[in-house]
């Protein structure tokens, strides 16, 4: 019997990483104004290929939980970084989210804390919560909820793919039932989600390369109104 073929070459997804690298380290900001612009996009491509490194390394070693991870961190990537490329407004306001969600993250770690002990002092919570907010009146920050993926993903025209995929890739990614009981060879397994998923994320590497190389070349790091 013939060993299946990999749907996607690690030689062609390795070049494609390759490619989304070179697109990274040829952007140039602008000028000091639209430096933001260039700052999130690179951090967004910085993460698009740690990701994929992790893809990667999920399908070598055989880690189902690990490949269906990066995937799904990738379809994210993918909707951030069309979101970003619309306009200078939003790339502001996926900027301003890292406060906005510095600000939730420290209030829910200070909110289970009094869940244990309502009488507990939390000083070092409060002023991680003070500097941050702080941070953002500095910044001009007026956000007062984190963006939603989902909402992002109908901005970008990504919304039924977003809606099935992360459901796909989250049912192996968090301890489910089927996560749990089913991974494994047998009955009830689904041994085709490995290949699937991979090229499910090589496809948003290639989303995010193709994107961000034709604005780069029609724009420059200059953000759209």
């Amino acid at each position: 019997m013939s060993t299946p073929q990999l749907v996607v070459p690690l030689s062609d997804a390795d070049t494609l990483a390759q490619k989304l690298l070179a697109v990274g380290n040829s952007l140039k900001p602008v000028d000091d104004a639209n430096y933001y612009f260039f700052e999130v996009l690179r951090e967004l491509l910085d993460a698009a290929i740690k990701n994929f490194t992790e893809l990667r390394r999920g399908y070598v070693t055989d880690s189902l939980n690990l490949i269906a991870r990066a995937s799904r961190n990738l379809l994210e990537l993918t909707v951030f970084t069309k979101y970003v490329l619309k306009s200078g407004a939003n790339a502001r306001r996926f900027g301003d989210d890292r406060l906005v969600d510095g600000c939730e993250l420290i209030i829910a770690l200070r909110d289970l804390e009094r869940y244990y002990d309502s009488s507990a002092p939390t000083p070092g919570l409060d002023d991680a919560l003070r500097r941050m907010e702080d941070q953002k009146a500095a910044e001009n920050v007026t956000a007062t909820s984190h963006l939603e993926t989902s909402v992002l993903a109908r901005e970008v025209g990504m919304e039924q793919e977003f809606r099935s995929m992360n459901r796909v890739s989250s049912k192996l990614v968090h301890p489910t039932a089927w996560s749990t009981l089913a991974e494994n060879a047998g009955r009830s397994s689904y041994p085709e989600a490995k290949d699937l998923l991979f090229a499910t994320g090589i496809a948003y590497v290639s989303q995010i390369y193709i994107a961000v190389r034709d604005y780069n070349r029609a724009h420059g790091m200059l953000p759209l109104l």
